[in-house]
């Protein structure tokens, strides 16, 4: 019988740990970044729409 373990777990397990630091780095660096973005765009597409039309 074989005693040596066939499965190379060591670059599985570097896979797996840049994968879930990844998922990590999105979740809480990255997302909130775009998101203040998002909402930093649409306040000024709402000033640009509330001033326009008083505007002539």
């Amino acid at each position: 019988m074989a005693q040596e373990n066939d499965i190379a777990w060591t670059p599985i397990l570097y896979c797996v740990g840049a994968g879930v630091a990844g998922l990590a780095l999105g979740t809480f660096l990255v997302a909130p970044m775009v998101q203040k973005m998002k909402a930093k765009k649409l306040a000024e597409q709402k000033k640009k729409a509330i001033s326009s039309p008083n505007k002539k």
